[in-house]
Order: C-alpha cells, then structure tokens, then sequence
C-alpha cells in the first residue's frame, strides 16, 4: 500500500512539473518568445502562410523598436502547419513544451485551428487566431481562445445581403471538404433563414485538393442552372475552380454570377495570373477594403507593404498584425508571462489595430472572445488584370460604389 501511495505521488508530481515547465521555461529566457502558425508548404494555402506572418513579424518589429517587453526582446518562433490538422497539433506542442513560448498569433486553415485550440487549451497558453474563419473555433469557449480575424456567420450574413438586395433566386455554394468549407455553408443556411432571403440554397462538399472539378460544374451548369454560386475553396484548388467554370462558360455568366467566398481573390498578383481572362466579373467576400482607410496602424502597414512589394497588401498583412499586437498589448499590460494574467487582460483590452478598435466580446458562442465588430465587405473585379484596390464595392450598402456588374 505504501509503494502504491508513493507511485501515485511521483506521478502527481511528475505531472505538476510537467504542467509549470512551459512557464518555468518561459521566464528563464533571454527572450520573450511568442509562437507563429501558418501554412508554408503543400498541400496547404502556401501562398497565404507567408502574407500572415508578415503581420505578425511586423507587430512584434513594432514592440521591439520600442524596447521589447518586460525589459526583452520578443523571438518569434515560426511552424510551418502545412494545412495539415497532426502537423498543426504536432507544432503547438512543440512550440509550448520545447520552445517555451507564452503565447501565439496566426494560422490560416480552420481544420488546423481546430487541432491546435486543443492544445493551447490543454496547456492554458493564450492563442489569438489570425485567419481561421469557422464558427465553431470560438463557440467552444475555450478562454485561451480568441479571434481578431473575421467569422464565417458574418462573412456569410453579408454574401446573403447582398443576395437578397440583388434579387437572386436560386443560389448553390460548392465548399472544401474541410472545417472552413462545411462551417461556411452551414452558415450561409442560416443567414439565409435568418435576413429571410426570397431564394432557394443547396451546397455541395467537394475535395479540396482536387484537380478536375468539371464534371461537378457541368452538372451546375446544364442541370441546377443556379444565378448565383458561391465558391468556398482555398486556392490553389479555388483558383482552379473559378478556371474551370470560366473554360465552360458557367460562371461569371449573364446567366450566373460567382462569389469567391474565400478572399484569396484579393491577392491580385497571384489571382490573374491563375485564373486570367476569368477573373473578370469575380465578386470576393473579404474582411479588408483596399480603398476604405484604415486606421493610422493599418496605413503604416499598408505603405509598409506596398514599399517592399510595389501592390497593395490583401487582408492577410492587417489580420496577422492585429492578431499579434493584441497578444503583445496584454502582455505588456499584464506585465508578466503568466498565462492566466494575458488572459485576463486580452478579456479587457480595447485597443486600435489595423482595420478598427478591437475589443472581445463576452457573449458566448460564436461571439466568444471574438472581436465581433471586425469589418467585412464584398468587391467585384469589372476589368482583367484590375488591381484589387480598384476593385468595385458592392457591400455593405454604407461603403458601396458601384452595383454589381454582368457579362452582356
């Protein structure tokens, strides 16, 4: 008995020591270390990854211009996720129990998200997402847990405004077979349902990955003959979607029109030079305006961006700093690296970011340590090769200046 008792202590201690080594670690450091997640390889949305962490190596450039924190410089320790949910979940722990980070920012592929919020949970690290846009990341509450970054449900309320306005009747959505994809048309069912749009809407689950959507997009096109689609497929399969449909004459049609539901279309450079001719009539539903100004913060980054690229930066730059800079500023304010004490205070904080004043909300569900005022709109591209900062805005009706135009 007395053998069982002092197995079962030296299990409990070994746990207890487990449990406080990332905090130990953490302030032995010559560094504050903060934690950064993206895809930067296949066959995840590589191309995004690397605008996602510019953001964030430039919030903590910003901090460490001005001093660091608690008398620090601040490391960013980057993973490469590569859209892969083990790999995402593999990261985190390593970047907690062997990095010693105190917190991290980024993330582009809900599915991923989805993985690591369990391990940020488990270990009580603060995590702020950068672009993971499902519902359901934030509905389960987790208080490690938050999101600067836009949220399907808005994004969603907003495609089906714009919908409704239009007049459309007969509307289909084709989505990735990931988190992001399913979650995004769960929530457009909804907004439907709930700005009680005057037309009807199907989805259908497609991979992702895959290289031949045509016999998917004629049968939409011969059989459904929807006026609206709605594609939410991260590229490079999403670009390829939008070809295809362009190759059949589907869609952008006088007889249907198409929303990237994704945004990637923003990232004009890339988006021409997939799609070409294609392109032109694409609306896009993103979290950014290129031609709406942004906050003294966003402008530095956008002239940032536009001096190191020659273009105007697409969401990816602001939604990455803003994740970042939110997690330095509890930090900062908390004037400590423990955990629980950046919690509290990213529960508290109310600060200017790049698009707008962030502040997260207490409301449960999706709300949940969400900024829940993050801006979203709709642009349309009326010319081939258009830059996106000249692109239409169709939405919301407060920020429009054009109405969606058609093909003849």
């Amino acid at each position: 008995m007395r053998k069982h008792r002092s197995a079962n202590l030296r299990r409990a201690l070994a746990a207890a020591i487990l449990a406080t080594a990332p905090l130990a670690a953490a302030q032995a450091q010559d560094t504050i270390k903060i934690g950064a997640m993206a895809p930067l390889s296949s066959p995840g949305s590589y191309q995004q990854g690397p605008e996602l962490l510019l953001g964030i190596e430039w919030a903590v450039e910003e901090f460490n211009e001005a001093g660091g924190l608690l008398g620090k410089k601040i490391e960013v320790v980057t993973e490469d996720t590569q859209g892969r949910p083990p790999t995402g979940a593999t990261a985190v722990e390593k970047l907690i129990t062997k990095d010693g980070i105190v917190g991290a920012a980024g993330e582009y592929h809900s599915s991923v998200c989805t993985s690591e919020i369990e391990v940020f949970h488990r270990y009580g690290i603060p995590f702020v997402i950068g672009s993971c846009w499902a519902d359901s990341l934030t509905e389960k509450e987790y208080p490690e847990v938050f999101r600067t970054s836009v949220y399907s449900s808005k994004l969603a309320e907003n495609m089906a405004g714009l919908i409704k306005d239009n007049s459309y009747k007969k509307v289909v959505a084709i989505v990735e077979d990931t988190d992001y994809g399913v979650g995004i048309a769960e929530s457009l069912k909804k907004a439907f349902e709930k700005l009680e749009v005057p037309a009807s809407f199907a989805y259908e689950v497609v991979e992702k990955t895959s290289k031949d959507f045509l016999p998917i997009l004629l049968k939409y096109k011969t059989q459904v003959k929807p006026d609206m689609v709605i594609f939410a497929v991260t590229q490079p399969g999403g670009f390829l979607l939008l070809k295809q449909a362009n190759e059949i004459a589907f869609a952008p049609s006088s007889e249907t029109m198409v929303i990237d539901g994704t945004c990637t279309s923003q990232n004009d450079k890339i988006f021409w030079e997939a799609v070409q001719d294609g392109g032109k009539y694409v609306m896009m539903s993103c979290p950014y305006s290129p031609s709406v100004k942004l906050t003294a913060a966003g402008e530095k980054i956008k002239a940032k961006y536009k001096e190191k690229f020659d273009r105007t930066p697409n969401y990816l730059p602001l939604q990455g700093y803003d994740a970042a800079i939110t997690l330095l500023t509890a930090i900062k304010n908390a004037g400590t690296t423990d955990s629980k004490a950046i919690i509290a205070e990213m529960k508290k904080l109310k600060m200017e970011g790049s698009r707008g004043m962030i502040e997260f909300s207490s409301e449960p569900g999706v709300w949940h340590n969400q900024w829940r005022d993050v801006p979203t709109f709709i642009f349309q591209y009326t010319e081939v090769n258009q830059l996106s900062a000249d692109a239409a805005v169709l939405y919301p009706p407060n920020f429009a200046n054009a109405k969606i135009a058609k093909p003849e």
